[in-house]
């Protein structure tokens, strides 16, 4: 496998890497009604980072590459609705990466197609679960308006 792809591994490794201290800092720092739901989500999240961390470096070391320990800033906050728009960007940016790297490979290693895809997945359910909930939070229910109709 080319040095690109050893790189961009990397470059999503190191991402992988911010995901378990950024979900882990959220998941301890919440509080509040919501802390038990929020905390769990975010300390889940935070071991579905370190389970594609460890798929990710384990592929680069296969490719003969040499994984990261390095990861990028973790962003902080002790305000719920601003830990779950970074947990948003945090997952968007995910997408991106592997959307990436899928580019470079597609092709020319089905197996590792396979194994990014399957990640991708992943990634993309969380895009689309903290879509949603951040959705909700905008929306009529937070609000204590209904938007539904009876009648």
């Amino acid at each position: 496998m080319d040095q690109a792809v050893i790189d961009k591994l990397n470059d999503i490794l190191r991402h992988e890497w911010t995901g378990v201290a950024q979900y882990s800092q959220a998941g301890f720092v919440v509080t509040g009604l919501m802390r038990e739901v929020y905390s769990d989500m975010f300390l889940d999240s935070a071991k579905e980072s370190f389970g594609h961390a460890k798929k990710i470096g384990q592929k680069i070391s296969a490719l003969g590459g040499v994984p990261t320990v390095e990861r990028n800033p973790v962003k902080q906050s002790t305000d719920l609705v601003e830990l779950l728009e970074i947990g948003l960007e945090f997952e968007s940016k995910a997408v991106a990466l592997y959307t990436e790297v899928l580019k470079m490979v597609d092709g020319k290693n089905r197996p590792l197609v396979i194994l990014l895809e399957d990640i991708l997945l992943e990634e993309q359910e969380g895009v689309d679960h903290i879509s949603l909930i951040l959705k909700d939070h905008a929306g009529s229910a937070v609000s204590g308006k209904s938007s539904s109709k009876v009648g």
